[in-house]
């Protein structure tokens, strides 16, 4: 690496002195071979830290409380059912993950068949033994997903290489998947951008950019950070420019109406199919006829483009961002344990919820007393008893002497006509007092009280 010469100020000789320091590197962000060995240390420094199943605590059974119900009788609340694919590959915790993405449009279920694409990847790497390497065909979304355990293995798949399938060669795009201590943002960059020119153009000041790749054609670019922290912002061209949060989307092809996969891995295109309403018209030089045309999404059925920012279902699942420090701290700390839910009733409105009674400023709100004489006595009180089957006759009896709607209300009226007659007592009772004023008291001789005391 080169050097260049700086002036600074020597403190210990106070002078001026021109001192050699090393240039900073003209390629920031690692290539794919050094993105590789960065994968490798992670996903070793991983398993370190990872605890063998043999090592924790002979796993003593621990005793269910008593009153407690078992997992297959507790009920959860019904989730919203999204979309997941069909074959999800178990990679180990200790290979390289690389995904293989066909450059054209072709069906690899039909191309290669049972067995094919583990012999075309097995003849391109080299390997001969199986315990090395993991192919798993994911033919619903149209890729292939390795899984290698040396380095030397997954340098040969990443990047474009060609399979050979009988005398037909098929060309892929591998990348390597994140792994260990790491986290993604989304960058807004130029449509002409390659992923190769990023690599110099953006910088990250505060921290480490692991890798950086551009999405298709788009104007997207997918940051890979070392640590779990997603930056705010990032330089690009010089520029500070906002970093999004990586969230995994629902895949979606416009070009023949499946959800499975995304457009550019699309095996069976229909050409003579409107891309954003899906009805079948006529291709023209000019491009697809004239036709009605009403869009709508192929993953929630409203009426925007496929995979638009309107649309509720784009992402895989519900998306949470990392807690703040003070989020961490009310995390920590021991809370009452919630409420099971309620699946039978359904909540209340607040709106239908009758609103609290308010008293005036400076004054208490008390609850009105009534007497003994106010409400008729039972005809037939229940007897008290202490067995369990005078507490059923009990329940029996109340049922049947519980007084009617009409009884009910002719006792609220009584209530009613008792409060008015309380009410004019008061007011009578504050007029007389107000209209009688109190008796003067007689004159004191002052001077005759003096000759006394004399």
């Amino acid at each position: 690496m080169a050097a260049s010469t700086k002036t600074g100020y020597d403190p210990s000789t106070m002078q001026w002195v021109d001192i050699e320091v090393a240039e900073t590197r003209e390629d920031p962000i690692p290539g794919e071979d050094e993105y590789l060995q960065i994968m490798v240390r992670q996903t070793q420094e991983k398993l370190a830290k990872m605890k063998p199943r043999g090592s924790t605590a002979a796993a003593q059974p621990q005793a269910r409380k008593t009153g407690s119900t078992p997992a297959a009788c507790v009920e959860y609340p019904r989730q919203l059912v999204t979309w997941k694919p069909t074959h999800t590959p178990r990679i180990r915790s200790d290979e390289l993950v690389i995904v293989l993405k066909p450059k054209i449009t072709m069906d690899l279920h039909a191309a290669f068949g049972l067995g094919g694409i583990g012999t075309a990847v097995q003849r391109f790497t080299g390997s001969t033994t199986n315990a090395n390497i993991s192919v798993w065909p994911v033919w619903d979304q149209n890729i292939v997903v390795v899984g290698v355990k040396t380095e030397s293995l997954a340098s040969k798949l990443i990047g474009d290489i060609t399979l050979t399938i009988g005398d037909r060669q098929v060309p892929f795009q591998g990348h390597l998947r994140s792994a260990g201590e790491t986290c993604k943002g989304v960058v807004t960059v130029a449509d002409n951008e390659t992923s190769e020119s990023l690599r110099r153009k953006l910088e990250w000041i505060d921290g480490e950019i692991l890798y950086v790749r551009k999405l298709g054609t788009s104007n997207v670019a997918v940051v890979t950070f070392k640590g779990r922290r997603v930056p705010r912002f990032i330089h690009y061209c010089s520029e500070n420019v906002p970093v999004r949060y990586y969230k995994k989307t629902v895949p979606a092809c416009y070009r023949c109406g499946t959800v499975g996969y995304r457009p550019d891995a699309c095996p069976n295109p229909d050409n003579q199919r409107c891309i954003h309403c899906g009805a079948k018209v006529e291709l023209t030089p000019e491009g697809p006829a004239k036709h009605d045309c009403q869009p709508e999404c192929l993953i929630c059925g409203e009426n925007h483009f496929t995979g638009s920012a309107q649309c509720v279902g784009k992402f895989r699942k519900a998306w949470k961002p990392a807690l703040t420090q003070r989020q961490h701290g009310l995390k920590n700390k021991q809370e009452e344990p919630s409420a099971p839910l309620r699946t039978d009733e359904k909540a209340k409105p607040m709106h239908n919820r009758p609103k609290p009674i308010k008293a005036p400023a400076g004054q208490k709100l008390r609850p009105p007393s009534f007497g003994a004489e106010d409400f008729p006595s039972q005809a037939n009180p229940p007897k008290q008893v202490s067995n369990w089957v005078g507490v059923s006759s009990q329940s029996l009896t109340t049922t049947t002497t519980s007084p009617s709607n009409s009884e009910i209300l002719k006792q609220l009226e009584a209530i009613k006509k008792r409060i008015e007659t309380l009410e004019r007592e008061n007011r009578a009772l504050k007029a007389s007092q107000a209209a009688t004023p109190p008796p003067l008291s007689e004159p004191v001789d002052y001077a005759h009280l003096r000759l006394l005391g004399r």
